[in-house]
């Protein structure tokens, strides 16, 4: 299947796109590591760059990518973005299938539409990893 799965639990939405039944990018309303500063905590940028780039990204309309800035500014290198993107779309996936109720609604109508970088995930394969993931946590 292609579309937009919603998963909502009392305190957190999450969004994640899938095609043809691969993951393709993954989202959290609230409380999760940005890509910008997963970046900075795996010392691939410093502070200081994520933040005038983040200042750059303000001051244009439409906003960028801030990861795009960084690359532009040859503070980071695309692999790296790669890699982040990557780890926030699993983080967000282990995140959700930790969740003990909530609700879901699929929709067709919401075909994603595929970045620059995408996930690329065989959902199956996540939903092994991420139970191997969640019973090393327990």
């Amino acid at each position: 299947l292609s579309g937009e799965l919603r998963l909502t639990t009392s305190d957190n939405t999450a969004i994640l796109f899938v095609q043809k039944g691969t993951l393709v990018s993954a989202y959290l309303e609230k409380n999760f590591l940005r890509v910008g500063r997963r970046l900075v905590e795996n010392n691939a940028i410093t502070n200081e760059h994520l933040q005038e780039c983040l200042l750059l990204a303000q001051s244009e309309s439409p906003q960028p990518r801030i990861g795009k800035i960084l690359i532009e500014k040859g503070y980071l290198q695309q692999r790296d973005l790669e890699k982040a993107i990557i780890e926030q779309g699993r983080a967000i996936f282990f995140e959700v299938l930790s969740w003990k109720e909530g609700s879901f609604a699929f929709s067709v109508k919401n075909i994603p539409k595929i970045n620059d970088i995408s996930l690329e995930e065989r959902i199956d394969h996540l939903i092994i990893a991420g139970i191997v993931h969640l019973d090393n946590l327990s």
